[in-house]
């Protein structure tokens, strides 16, 4: 877990609880997180702030967008302190601005659908992974195999599957309890038979270490970060011969939730199912806090699983509408 840095007042305290506060929650608030609330409270006393409060001026300050800057930067700026004010606001302070989301922009952005080949050279080169140089903190060659499989498998988002601790599997029945997803709602994963096989042998051949400990884990105990993994994703990319975006970036490890559900949904709809039974399925096995959340992971697909858009079709007309909505997780 990333060390909480010493934070300057007026907010050093506040800060410091609303990062344990999350964390409580299962939230992944690690390096990235803590350095934008530490860049927030900088900027926030440079505004003459000396008590805690959170005036509009500076709230609407802070989030505007600066020169040459994604929206997306902009829009993590927000959420910084759009958490934080609501968690003054929930501890009594009065003089706090919040405000809904109008940084929120219509994204445009299509996941990387990997195709069933792209799969294979994936999880063959994931087998075969050997670095350069000897890792100093992680075994990656023997971690990413099995981290791999499970998002794909499950369509767990990343956070969720580096935030496991042996106990939270029973391995025996193919059984993962997620306590506190990312929508404060827990919920159990069955995985599939083969899924279950990769995690028994994994855990057969576990270093001694007690059951609280992380599933994915370094040589010392701390948790696999998800910056490590994304980097050793990337030459994994690479080494599978799957080509960055026209952007420049690669796919990512999140496209794989959006694979999941593209598939699940093909399954259930190909069993015989209507999408008044799957679509609530899916969003329940997901962790979605409503449909609306698994219809976005649906709709970047139109084009090439007409089976779905067909099946969509039949059930309401307007189901999958071609919506300029932010990106789910």
């Amino acid at each position: 877990m990333y060390q909480i840095p010493d934070f300057e007042e007026p907010f050093k305290e506040e800060l410091v609880s609303f990062i344990n506060h999350k964390r409580s929650l299962g939230y992944d608030y690690g390096k990235s997180m803590v350095s934008r609330l530490k860049e927030m409270n900088r900027f926030l006393i440079e505004q003459g702030i000396t008590d805690v409060r959170i005036p509009k001026s500076a709230f609407l300050s802070w989030i505007q967008l600066r020169n040459k800057e994604s929206t997306s930067n902009q829009e993590k700026r927000y959420c910084a302190i759009h958490g934080f004010a609501r968690f003054l606001i929930s501890r009594k302070y009065t003089d706090v601005y919040d405000s809904e989301n109008h940084v929120l922009s219509k994204n445009d952005f299509t996941p990387y659908i990997y195709t069933e080949e792209e799969i294979s050279r994936i999880f063959y080169c994931a087998d075969r992974y050997s670095p350069e140089n000897k890792p100093i903190i992680y075994d990656n060659g023997r971690l990413m195999p099995v981290l791999l499989r499970l998002l794909y498998s499950t369509g767990m988002r990343i956070s969720e599957a580096l935030s496991l601790h042996i106990s939270d599997l029973d391995a025996g029945k193919g059984v993962i309890s997620l306590l506190a997803g990312k929508n404060h709602a827990g919920r159990n994963i069955v995985v599939s038979p083969s899924m279950k096989r990769v995690l028994e042998c994994y855990l057969r051949t576990e270093r001694p270490c007690g059951i609280n400990e992380y599933l994915f884990h370094g040589y010392d105990g701390r948790i696999y970060t998800s910056d490590t993994a994304r980097r050793t994703f990337h030459r994994i990319l690479d080494e599978a011969g799957i080509l960055r975006r026209p952007s420049g970036k690669y796919p990512r490890l999140h496209d794989f939730r959006h694979l999941f559900a593209i598939r699940a949904l093909e399954q259930m709809v190909g069993n015989g199912y209507d999408l008044y039974t799957s679509l609530p399925i899916l969003c329940k096995y997901l962790g979605h806090k409503s449909i609306l959340e698994t219809e976005y992971y649906i709709r970047l697909t139109q084009s090439r699983y007409k089976q779905l858009t067909q099946a969509s079709s039949e059930y309401a007309p307007a189901l999958f509408p071609d919506m300029g909505v932010s990106s789910y997780e």
